[in-house]
């Protein structure tokens, strides 16, 4: 996630502290994050079917290598953001996954600044990519070094929602593990990879505004697309505040579950849905706002919403002028619909090459005749007046190729 607003700051802030950098960046934690990891290591703890140690190692090393895919992730994002002529502030690891809080390039071009954007959000879910195919690659290296193990192919744990289950442990079966060891290692490298496929799945398939999916569209829809940015917001908000509401929704399903059902529950991840089911909420009610007071250029994601120009059309002709409004540029009225009518071959009134032309057509206007000629001939009059302002209006070049044209 490229940054959750005031939340996010406000966490960065209060809730977390600092834990070294990563190239050059400060890096904090929060401390709801080492709740929750607490949290994890007491369920473990109470859980009985694996010897104590194997239990606290799943937590941890499991945990270990989510914050390390976030971070590769988030870091993504704070690359592109310095390419792009930003900087990072600060990096933050939290229960919902991290916050790259950058700054962007000086630029003044609004549609420069939406790509840079595009940019920006898409540099996050890419590194999955690599990282995917590191730990396949190793994955594939450590089965060969225990060929005796029966497994799956290691390609199959990018299949994502139908992953093979890692290989059995049992010490007097062949074709298992024999070892702790041995398994966790083969579990740990198995969940990497179906780690990073569930990481981009939900960043950029799941439109709920921040994540990535839902910046996304809006820039996709805005420079690929022609959207206008009202339009664009209107998408984001019909997708961003129904997923909020399934969020919370689920939540406390999951806390009623375990209130009346009698079952242990997820812990402290029905909380942590519903939480972040709110904030996502509270965000999209922000640009909601904004919509509502044409303000949406305020937003970084808008950016196109207001024109740096605009056009004037005066007693002195039209003129671009600097935009000093401070709202979005009204969004383009329709185009009317064309009136057809029938087309009937030598049934119109022309006149012969030549020919002066006459009053007649003005002699059903119910005016006298001398009325008639006078509109007529101002008509005639104003014409020549537009002609002449039409050649005052004309370039240099256009007047030599008329001149050259003629001469011919």
């Amino acid at each position: 996630m490229n940054g959750l607003g005031g939340t996010g700051a406000q966490q960065s802030k209060d809730c977390s502290f600092a834990a070294g950098s990563v190239a050059g960046a400060p890096l904090r934690v929060s401390w709801f994050l080492v709740i929750l990891f607490l949290s994890q290591l007491v369920d473990a703890i109470n859980e009985h079917q694996l010897p104590l140690w194997v239990r606290i190692t799943q937590v941890t090393v499991n945990e270990l290598l989510l914050l390390f895919t976030v971070l590769c992730h988030e870091m993504g994002h704070g690359t592109m953001a310095r390419r792009c002529g930003g900087t990072i502030a600060e990096v933050l690891l939290w229960p919902f996954g991290g916050i790259c809080f950058t700054t962007r390039g000086p630029t003044q071009d609004p549609k420069q600044s939406l790509t840079n954007e595009l940019y920006i959000v898409a540099a996050g879910p890419a590194t999955h990519f690599p990282m995917s195919f590191a730990w396949v690659v190793l994955l594939g290296a450590y089965g060969a070094a225990v060929s005796h193990v029966v497994r799956p192919s290691s390609y199959l744990y990018l299949v994502p929602f139908g992953s093979p289950p890692p290989p059995c442990f049992n010490p007097g079966w062949e074709g298992c593990f024999h070892s702790y060891s041995g398994w966790l290692m083969y579990s740990f490298l198995a969940r990497a990879i179906q780690l990073n496929v569930m990481l981009f799945l939900f960043n950029v398939f799941f439109p709920m505004y921040p994540m990535d999916g839902a910046k996304l569209i809006v820039c996709s829809l805005q420079l690929f697309c022609g959207a206008s940015a009202r339009c664009a917001a209107k998408v984001l908000l019909c997708t961003s505040i129904p997923l909020s509401v399934i969020f919370i929704g689920d939540a406390l399903l999951s806390a009623m579950g375990r209130s009346f059902m009698g079952g242990r529950g997820g812990g402290l991840q029905p909380s942590i849905m519903a939480y972040m089911g709110i904030m996502c909420l509270s965000e999209s009610y922000r640009i909601y706002r904004l919509f509502q007071e044409e303000r949406l250029y305020t937003h970084p994601l808008f950016a196109l919403a207001r024109s740096d120009t605009t056009r004037v059309v005066d007693r002195h002709g039209a003129t671009t002028r600097l935009n000093t409004s401070e709202r979005d540029d009204p969004e383009a009225a329709a185009a009317p619909q064309v009136q057809f009518s029938e087309i009937r071959a030598f049934a119109g009134q022309g006149r012969s090459l030549g020919e002066v032309p006459s009053t007649a057509p003005y002699q059903n206007l119910g005016m006298p005749a001398d009325s008639r000629a006078a509109w007529f001939h101002t008509g005639c009059r104003l014409k020549r007046m537009e002609d002449d302002q039409a050649q005052r209006n004309k370039t240099v070049r256009e007047l030599e190729d008329e001149r050259l044209v003629a001469k011919r």
